[in-house]
């Protein structure tokens, strides 16, 4: 029975692996052959979409930190003050 498991796991893996593989080719063969044209100025700007979202991901970090901080936690004591 472990047998079987660990081959299906390992073909999990591969096919993984396999689509990983051709995604980023995908990718490489877009790039060099149909030129995509941006839309807006800021596109152009060289890993604009990478620093775009790790700013995003950070805001929305600090964002939930505060909420829940603020609104969803409560004192130690707070059920026994009612």
């Amino acid at each position: 029975m472990k047998m079987k498991i660990a081959i299906t796991m390992r073909h999990l893996f591969l096919m993984l692996y396999v689509s990983l593989f051709l995604g980023v080719l995908a990718g490489i063969l877009v790039q060099l052959f149909l030129h995509p044209h941006a839309y807006f100025w800021w596109e152009e700007i060289p890993v604009f979409s990478a620093v775009y979202g790790f700013v995003g991901c950070v805001i929305i970090i600090i964002a939930s930190k505060a909420l829940g901080h603020h609104w969803l936690q409560k004192e130690e004591d707070y059920y026994e003050k009612h």
